[in-house]
């Protein structure tokens, strides 16, 4: 088991909990892919977690109800899928490289039609979570808006994010980024997606 010390707890739509030196699992979704009714359920999902000590077995389970619920419509490549456009796929794998610059850095990544699988981990003395994912999504909307010759919302307003508490559930995070892909009837194996891979060995 790997020993958590929190840096910081905060609620945006979604709780978060940010650690000392971390490994994250996030889900960062585009704008407009899911339906109203699921919507309203993950409100409900919400009220429920509000509360709830981060590092309990309670927010646990209620993390996964949450996941459980969008996954389904993660792979089904609903709503706004800018990802298709292999430029945009292109423009954000290297923006992911850009986050090492502030401490953390991305090992596992998948670049789904219209949302991301990342594995990160940051590293003593790195930025703010909320600071960092908040200016990421701000400039990657405008630069990918950009390339698309649109306007609006890019992104969802939040991301998910759920710390590893174990090298085994390290393991497991990174066989579902790298098989999701396959699962959602992409390409035959993970590593034939051109917008999936391993950047922990790039150069700072």
């Amino acid at each position: 088991m790997y020993q958590l010390k929190t840096k910081r707890f905060w609620r945006g739509q979604l709780p978060h909990w940010e650690v000392e030196s971390g490994v994250y699992f996030f889900t960062i979704r585009c704008a407009n892919t899911l339906p109203q009714s699921i919507l309203i359920r993950l409100e409900e999902i919400n009220s429920n977690i509000s509360g709830i000590e981060p590092s309990s077995e309670n927010f646990l389970q209620w993390q996964r109800i949450y996941f459980r619920t969008i996954e389904k419509y993660n792979d089904s490549g609903s709503g706004f899928c800018p990802f298709k456009t292999p430029e945009c796929a292109k423009a954000i794998v290297t923006e992911l490289r850009e986050l090492s610059k502030r401490g953390w850095t991305v090992s596992e990544y998948v670049v789904m039609p219209n949302h991301l699988h990342l594995l990160v981990e940051t590293h003593c003395g790195s930025a703010a979570m909320s600071q960092v994912w908040t200016q990421w999504k701000g400039r990657t909307a405008f630069h990918l808006n950009q390339i698309l010759q649109r306007k609006g919302a890019f992104w969802q307003r939040e991301f998910f994010d759920r710390v590893s508490r174990s090298e085994s559930e390290t393991e497991r995070m990174v066989r579902y980024i790298r098989e999701n892909p396959v699962k959602a009837g992409l390409p035959k194996m993970w590593l034939e997606d051109p917008w999936a891979g391993n950047l922990k060995d790039w150069d700072c």
